[in-house]
């Protein structure tokens, strides 16, 4: 064989053997897509996962599966994606309690910040405290009075650490004692409040909203320092006497690490197209939500930050790691 021909030969051999990378690249993705929600179906991660799968999937081409694995403030569900094989087949809700408020309050076997691949900040909204209707109070105001004439304080259902923070804000600003009882999900947690067992829950919008309109629980306030555009017939922090209190939460879209940045950008990009429709600006709104993207490299670097931000807020509010 001469010169000419072993190298033809090798450029051809070369050539072969990227062309299924290429291909795989331009195909992606290739199987079912699996999204993982670290809490249980009915609550407002799991409702929010159902609305991007939904609208993901019809840009992407894609079907789906979405996975519950609820407990640890959705961390089970981070240790599964973090754990998956990083072919961008594998997705993971993630939000601000669990990559930026449980690296603080709880021990972790994976760090968020480098175990998780960041795809896109999708929505923001604030958190609303709310009680039953059978409290007897209609303000925020009237429930501070009661509470400083029970005993053994307000008993407040949660399904994740990242409630506890408002939680404690309040009772410091209030002068009232609020006591934790954890659940697994917010569908769980409100279920509770619905049925007697407890009277105040802190939680999501799509979680309380729905029981507001009802007539079945009181919004008393968000846990935001201005009323929600979305929102705006529930006052805000600052309105009600909780000054300095200004806690926004977050849902953002995350992969293992190592998943090649041509799916991110995909991804993103499906995002983009998928969610800024009309119909699915509306829908996120119903819930209490607004849009707020965030690409992958912006949510990368401000995440550190975060953490750091809400590290302080923790220890000023005297909460430790469990």
């Amino acid at each position: 064989m001469n010169r000419r021909r072993f190298l033809q030969g090798s450029i051809s051999v070369a050539t072969a053997s990227a062309l299924p990378t290429a291909s795989r690249a331009q195909q992606y993705p290739t199987k079912l897509m699996r999204y993982l929600v670290g809490f249980p179906p009915g609550g407002s991660a799991d409702l929010t996962m159902r609305q991007f799968a939904f609208r993901l999937d019809a840009v992407l081409g894609a079907k789906n599966v979405i996975e519950n694995v609820a407990g640890a403030s959705a961390t089970l569900a981070a240790v599964q994606t973090v754990r998956a094989a990083p072919d961008g087949h594998t997705l993971y809700l993630g939000s601000n309690v669990s990559q930026v408020i449980a690296p603080v309050m709880l021990k972790l076997s994976y760090d968020p910040l480098t175990a998780l691949a960041p795809i896109s900040q999708v929505t923001t909204s604030s958190s609303l405290v709310a009680v039953s209707t059978r409290y007897g109070v209609k303000n925020f105001a009237e429930f501070v009075a009661k509470a400083k004439a029970e005993p053994h304080g307000v008993f407040y259902g949660t399904s994740n650490v990242g409630f506890q923070i408002p939680a404690v804000q309040i009772s410091k600003i209030a002068g009232i004692k609020l006591v934790n009882i954890p659940f697994k999900g917010g569908a769980e947690t409100v279920t509770a409040v619905l049925g007697g067992n407890i009277p105040m829950i802190i939680g999501t919008p799509p979680t309380i909203l729905p029981h507001v309109e009802a007539g079945a629980l009181v919004a008393l306030c968000a846990t935001s320092a201005e009323r929600s555009s979305v929102m705006p017939n529930i006052p805000g922090a600052n309105e009600v006497g909780l000054k300095g209190m200004d806690s926004v939460a977050w849902f953002g879209l995350f992969a293992p690490a190592k998943t090649p940045a041509a799916a991110i950008e995909k991804l993103h990009g499906a995002v983009t197209t998928g969610l800024t429709a009309g119909a699915a600006k509306e829908a996120i709104a119903k819930q209490g939500m607004t849009l707020a993207l965030r690409s992958s490299a912006g949510l990368a670097a401000w995440l550190p930050g975060e953490v750091a931000k809400w590290a302080a807020v923790i220890k000023a509010a005297g909460l430790v790691a469990q």
